[in-house]
């Protein structure tokens, strides 16, 4: 009775004698998996970069931006006098549920950011106290704006934790002056270090929030006259503190906007718990149609496999008359044809999942988009190999263990 090592012992066996033929048989299979592993990288890269953005934004957050408005909608807009997106506009967010959201304006600053002759490259930022609450991020060092520095227009900023590398080396930046265009700020703080990604797989776009350098928002709409609009902001951002709010509160924002916009849409109600779905939908679709692409290729390589398979079988009728003419049963035939066929599906399984690693490390070098490795990915990879194998070998090895043993030993 054979057991299961001398029939996987036979089945390499056979396999080297061939081995130009097997070698090429698995090529099928090499590069059906490489599609496979390489596209099954590619969705788990951009599912992690888009997390990892919807983190950063907050799940629970919803963030409502200002849209600039042309032509047409530029007349309307200016007919119904709309105000645009304004201070204003996120105390009444922020009174509409006080127990329910924490609210926080942002006023973008264009302005060069130079201490002692060093220039830095940062966004400067008008906000208020909230901040670190509405986007959990928090001081490294020194303080955040307060209350007090909000009330009295104060000169005062808090950098981001690159662009107080940049300006300042490894010294300490508490306490220096540095320029904001032709003004001055005092430094009273350094934000914690936030790790960004940044790819093609981007779901939304975000900036690199270490090279921010934040002002008291009613400083921006004072001291920066340049800007837009003295009391107009760029953005709001809105933390709900229970996520089964999220909705409800959505459509209170869009209704206390309208009203105050008086029906005018120049703003736009960005969900980031949204965004991640659509993200999510479309990398799904993505998924299914390289997968098919994928698939298609190992089926050519898996009817390339059987086709191989048949030609073996029928070259070793011989060999296979003779096995059964001394006591190997019909089963036995069958597992070591069968074991033949999944051995070269796993051999181009494995080469397939390393040619997947190398194509995966171009796509992420070369066209810029992030990449991900799971070990659920490697597995899928590997058994689908082994499952093309099963299903392809199974014809050729049920034919050969079906041979009469009589006329197999007669064949040439």
């Amino acid at each position: 009775m054979l057991t299961v090592s001398d029939i996987i012992s036979i089945g390499v066996k056979g396999l080297l004698l061939r081995k130009a033929r097997s070698l090429l048989s698995t090529l099928g299979i090499v590069f059906g998996v490489a599609a496979v592993s390489s596209m099954l990288s590619v969705g788990e890269g951009a599912r992690v970069a888009a997390i990892e953005q919807i983190r950063l934004l907050g799940t629970n957050n919803i963030r409502i931006k200002h849209i600039e408005l042309t032509g047409e909608k530029r007349t309307e807009a200016a007919r119904r006098s709309s105000p645009g997106l304004t201070y204003r506009d996120a105390a009444l967010i922020q009174n509409s549920v006080p127990d329910r959201l924490t609210v926080t304006p942002l006023k973008f600053v264009a302005a060069d950011v130079r201490y002692q002759g060093r220039q830095g490259v940062a966004t400067v930022v008008g906000t208020d106290p909230d901040y670190g609450d509405v986007t959990n991020f928090r001081v490294a060092e020194g303080r955040f704006i307060g209350e007090f520095d909000l009330s009295n227009f104060r000169s005062v900023c808090v950098l981001g934790a690159d662009i107080a590398q940049e300006l300042f080396g490894y010294g300490a930046a508490i306490d220096n002056t540095i320029r904001l265009g032709d003004a001055q700020c005092t430094v009273v703080g350094v934000m914690e270090a936030k790790e960004i990604r940044e790819g093609r797989a981007a779901v939304i776009k975000v900036r690199d929030l270490n090279r921010d350098v934040y002002i008291p928002v009613t400083s921006a709409q004072r001291r920066f006259t340049w800007a837009r609009d003295p009391s107009a902001i760029d953005e709001i951002a809105v933390r709900v503190h229970r996520a089964d709010d999220l909705y409800w509160i959505v459509d209170l924002i869009k209704n206390v906007l309208g009203r105050q916009h008086r029906g005018v849409e120049d703003y736009d109600v960005v969900i980031p718990e949204e965004l991640l779905a659509q993200a999510q939908r479309t990398q799904r679709l993505f998924n299914i149609v390289v997968g098919s692409v994928a698939a298609i290729s190992l089926l050519v390589g898996g009817i390339g496999i059987m086709n191989i398979m048949l030609a073996n079988v029928s070259e070793r009728t011989r060999e296979i008359g003779i096995r059964r003419a001394i006591g190997a049963t019909k089963g036995a035939i069958l597992a070591q044809f069968l074991v033949e066929t999944v051995l070269i599906c796993l051999t181009g399984g494995a080469m397939g999942i390393l040619l997947g690693f190398g194509l995966a490390h171009l796509i992420a070098l070369y066209a810029r988009w992030e990449t991900a490795f799971s070990f659920g990915s490697v597995l899928i990879a590997f058994g689908t190999a082994a499952l093309v194998g099963l299903v392809f070998g199974l014809f050729p090895a049920r034919r050969a263990a079906q041979l009469d043993p009589v006329q197999a030993l007669r064949a040439e």
